[in-house]
């Protein structure tokens, strides 16, 4: 197992249904109370939840019934947007803060995919719908698929804001294409090739950072998980059938970047008609990978990569990749996508929840943890 560290290029082989618009006013006043986020440690361990299907007689028996879940119905309810209109863009034209990436153009089309999550509140019992990004990177056991913490679990200030959920099924569609997806069908028929080209995958375990497990809130930052998948109709892992990206930790910030995710909802889309000039202005629709690039600025209270880019919730979790190449879809992973960042918000907060820039978790050492504990277990079990 080879990785990228400290500089060294080693080759390696939320949306939320409910929009969660609740100003965080409360999460304000906690934040003022707190000093900045402490440097992470190489010694902080993992902290891994409790598996989505747990080893067992009946895993594979529960790992079906986990994929099976997600009809077409319950996929275009989830994955869609809330419009009964699609993805529109600029009056220019798509530009470099998002445009689409094409179908099966590159590693990356393969290795980048949406995640359909069920998850419950575990203070009123509400059960709701949500849908991420990630992205297969390679590891040790082929299995490992890289996403933000906060698509598995938010836990934010005496229940404001994002509430306190906790996930109860999670499924990663590779190359997910939402282009023949139908608005408001009722269909109980499972995805085919054309929207799950790779198939849909089925989460199994899942880690997080120490810090994240500790303040699930944005509050001190280090929002990146690593989950392990497996599929019920394919006896391979998932890095044999997309192939994964190189990812690094540690690397050079102040860099020429991408960040890839599905922008799926535009109440909180900051380039939305109305909230910006006539130029700026586009919607999105989760039926498409898309892309925004730019230069990236180091953020040293959080350890993060923000940059100027549009791209609306749905994006979470998808990969900050650096020396990327569009000719090959390949880059080194660095970072993952956490938040917005608004430096015109008088309370920064309340740039975290809509803003101009993109804001991703630089990968370092906590990270590291996260990813290593990932790639050393079975997506089974012991």
């Amino acid at each position: 197992m080879n990785i990228l560290e400290e500089e060294k290029a080693l080759p390696i082989g939320k949306l939320a249904r409910r929009t969660r618009t609740t100003v965080l006013g409360v999460i304000g006043l906690v934040a003022a109370l707190l000093t900045a986020a402490p440097p992470a440690r190489a010694d902080v361990p993992a902290f891994e939840l409790i598996p989505m299907v747990p080893a067992g007689a009946d895993y594979q028996q529960k790992l079906r019934s986990e994929v099976e879940f997600w009809t077409l119905e319950k996929m275009a309810a989830t994955g869609l947007n809330h419009e009964d209109q699609d993805a529109t863009p600029p009056p220019g034209g798509w530009d470099d803060l998002s445009k689409p990436w094409p179908q099966k153009a590159g590693l990356v089309s393969r290795t980048a995919g949406k995640f359909f999550i069920q998850n419950k509140d575990v203070v009123t019992g509400a059960v709701s719908t949500t849908s991420c990004s990630g992205d297969v990177v390679n590891s040790a056991n082929q299995s490992v698929v890289v996403t933000a913490a906060h698509c598995l679990r938010v836990h934010t200030p005496i229940n404001v804001g994002f509430g306190n959920t906790m996930i109860t099924n999670m499924v990663f569609v590779p190359g997910f294409n939402g282009a023949n997806l139908e608005r408001r069908t009722s269909s109980t028929a499972l995805p085919g090739k054309d929207i799950a080209p790779y198939g849909v995958w089925g989460v199994t375990r899942e880690w997080i950072t120490k810090t994240w497990s500790q303040s699930a809130d944005w509050l001190l930052g280090h929002d990146m998980a690593a989950v392990l998948v497996d599929n019920p109709d394919d006896p391979r892992p998932i890095g044999q059938v997309t192939g994964g990206q190189q990812i690094g930790f540690n690397q050079p910030q102040n860099q020429n970047n991408h960040v890839f995710g599905y922008p799926t909802i535009n109440e909180r889309n900051y380039y939305r008609p109305g909230n910006v000039s006539r130029q700026l202005q586009r919607t999105f629709d989760g039926r498409s990978l898309m892309t925004a690039q730019g230069t990236t600025r180091n953020d040293p209270v959080y350890y993060s990569d923000v940059m100027r880019g549009a791209l609306s919730p749905g994006t979470s979790g998808g990969p900050l990749l650096q020396n990327f190449d569009p000719t090959t879809g390949e880059g080194v992973q660095v970072g993952v996508f956490s938040r917005y960042d608004d430096p015109g918000q008088i309370i920064g907060l309340f740039g975290w929840v809509q803003g101009p820039n993109l804001s991703s978790t630089h990968l370092g050492d906590e990270e590291k943890a996260v990813y290593n504990a990932a790639q050393s277990a079975s997506p089974a079990g012991s």
